[in-house]
């Protein structure tokens, strides 16, 4: 069984941010003088060396792990998989799909509650901070930096996947003050990162990276509709058991679960209806698994919680090899090829423990749509719904005009706008 779990780097994360605040933290003291000098401020010409490669390198994954945590609960509360539970107007927005542009959305960060889970924000610096020090390490030497190729690998299939992530999550984004782009740039820009990741984890025999990368690229492919490339990078993947876990702990809140601490530790969030005793077969689908909590959140709506988030150190998986089964299947379909199609499916029902699906006289179509629903259930919470529902055309629920049970209607939206924050200050951008 293939897992990758970065609590080393991570701690080299939290080691690094607290080297950056100290410089915040000695400034106060002196706020009720009019000297404002920062001693413990770290210039780029200091931090960015190649002495501190691990430790950048280690930075940037535990920036993408905190981002990625966070859009699996913002894209669910947005969508279908989670509904509000907590008498907020901002969340209220969330949950009714009526964001406003100036909306914590966009300006959350990681350091941020997650009764209002940032999305372009952390993403936009795990990016960015990924980028920045693939590019570093391409201008340093092996003499330099130890590992070198290997962190540039790490580096790049991270950038690649926040830029997944903002393709699936945005409707439109930018990327160092350029200009506002589609998903489908956004996508050519992670195939060109994970391409990158590949060929560096390839040369440094970092067998780790190169599957998560090539899963990473084989989603990215799939979103530009190449699904062929798409199947034969997912097919590389022939381990029932790999998956590529972010790391958790316990005591940080930016490293625990957040669909714990959105549903468990404070009821701001309730599993939706939708998702509540989904069964295949008559058998309880384990994969959407859900408990009552007994417990009403501010809103008087009981709140149910996903049993596979019930801690704070519950694992949560950026890709899985149920994923590259899926992608084979949807290819499978697109060629007409229903038994084979049908026969990926079954190997995950096998997995689970449910009963078969019978594909005897299903066409491409009804397949395709079991595909979509299959998904449904494999990534519930995962960060894949909101991407399905854009890429598959899903119909959203309840629907647009729908009333909301705290006042207003359902809106329409099926991704987050770009935010007035990046609009203000990128120069490259039109305000409409």
């Amino acid at each position: 069984m293939t897992r990758i779990s970065h609590r080393s780097p991570a701690r080299h994360a939290l080691a690094l941010a607290a080297v950056l605040g100290l410089g915040a933290a000695m400034a106060c003291s002196e706020l009720t003088t009019l000297k404002q000098e920062n001693p413990g401020q770290l210039s780029a010409s200091t931090l960015y060396v190649p002495a501190n490669a691990q430790l950048l390198v280690n930075g940037a994954i535990g920036d993408f792990e905190c981002a990625f945590s966070r859009y699996a609960v913002g894209s669910g509360v947005l969508i279908d998989e989670l509904s509000n539970a907590i008498s907020s107007s901002v969340t209220f927005d969330y949950d009714r799909r009526t964001l406003p542009s100036n909306s914590g959305y966009g300006t959350a960060s990681c350091a941020s509650s997650l009764q209002v889970p940032g999305i372009y924000t952390p993403l936009s610096t795990a990016r960015a901070s990924a980028d920045t020090v693939a590019a570093k390490l391409e201008a340093w030497t092996d003499a330099q930096v130890t590992n070198r190729t290997k962190l540039i690998g790490q580096s790049y299939a991270y950038s690649g996947y926040s830029l997944v992530l903002l393709g699936e999550g945005m409707c439109t984004a930018a990327i160092n003050v350029g200009p506002e782009m589609t998903p489908a740039q956004l996508f050519a820009e992670a195939k060109i990162r994970f391409d990158k990741a590949i060929t560096a984890a390839t040369t440094a025999g970092d067998a780790a990276t190169i599957n998560l990368a090539t899963m990473g690229r084989a989603r990215a492919l799939q979103n530009l509709g190449s699904l062929s490339a798409a199947a034969a990078d997912a097919a590389k993947i022939t381990d029932a058991n790999y998956v590529a876990n972010i790391s958790v702990d316990a005591t940080n809140t930016r490293r625990q679960n957040s669909a714990y601490v959105t549903t468990v530790l404070n009821f701001f969030f309730t599993v939706d209806p939708s998702y509540r005793g989904l069964t295949f077969g008559g058998v309880a689908d384990p994969r959407v698994s859900v408990v009552n909590s007994g417990k009403l959140g501010t809103t008087g709506a009981a709140v149910w919680q996903p049993s596979k988030s019930l801690t704070a150190t519950s694992p949560m998986a950026i890709t899985r090899w149920a994923e590259s089964q899926l992608i084979q299947a949807e290819n499978a379909v697109s060629t007409n090829n229903v038994t084979s199609a049908v026969a990926f499916i079954n190997a995950l029902h096998t997995k689970a423990g449910i009963p078969a699906y019978d594909g005897t006289g299903q066409t491409s179509a009804q397949v395709l749509a079991q595909i979509i629903e299959e998904r449904r259930r494999e990534f519930f919470l995962e960060g894949h719904r909101l991407g399905d529902i854009r890429r598959y055309s899903v119909a959203l629920n309840p629907t647009t005009g729908t009333l909301f049970p705290n006042g207003g209607t359902y809106g329409s939206q099926s991704c987050f706008p770009l935010p007035d924050v990046e609009r203000a200050n990128n120069p490259n951008i039109v305000t409409p």
